[in-house]
């Protein structure tokens, strides 16, 4: 019976749990990524009439305008937040006290993540390649792709940094 008492917890059990909040964080991001960002309505309609044949399209964060299609912010963050899953699983499989370098790269990864994700959420709207009179146009909306990602992303970042304090700068 007493040996019973003084088994190892399982591996998992040992781990804090904001390595799973990261993980989580990573989990959203990925599902934000691949989802539609944002809703632009299209006019057909000369000058002085009334939007005449509205119609809308969705722009998903993969996409770039006038650009190659994967080369968007999405794949951006699909790949950083890709690199910080596999750090995470790595954070995950080795001892708990592995070094500050793999949590440094979780935080750094989910943070420029969480940062591009904020960003296009502010300026939904911004085209990088258009002329000056066209930098923004007023009528696009976020969608749900991009808010997932960004509200998904921050309490990431903020397990991220509670653990590499606890375990490093403490």
């Amino acid at each position: 019976m007493r040996a019973s008492m003084d088994a190892p917890a399982p591996r998992l059990a040992a781990l804090p749990i904001s390595m799973f909040v990261c993980a989580l964080s990573v989990a959203t991001a990925i599902v934000g990524a691949l989802g539609p960002w944002a809703r632009v309505p299209t006019y057909q309609a000369s000058y002085g009439d009334v939007a005449a044949g509205e119609g809308v399209f969705w722009v998903t964060g993969t996409e770039a305008p006038g650009m190659v299609p994967i080369f968007g912010d999405g794949m951006v963050v699909l790949v950083m937040v890709s690199l910080a899953g596999a750090l995470i699983l790595w954070r995950m499989v080795k001892p708990p006290r592995s070094s500050g370098f793999i949590l440094s790269g979780i935080l750094c990864l989910l943070l420029l993540s969480a940062v591009i994700a904020t960003v296009n959420w502010a300026y939904p709207g911004y085209i990088p390649q258009a002329d000056s009179r066209t930098y923004f146009k007023p009528s696009v909306e976020v969608s749900w792709g991009l808010v997932v990602m960004c509200l998904g992303l921050w309490p990431g970042v903020l397990a991220a940094a509670y653990q590499l304090w606890a375990d490093e700068l403490r």
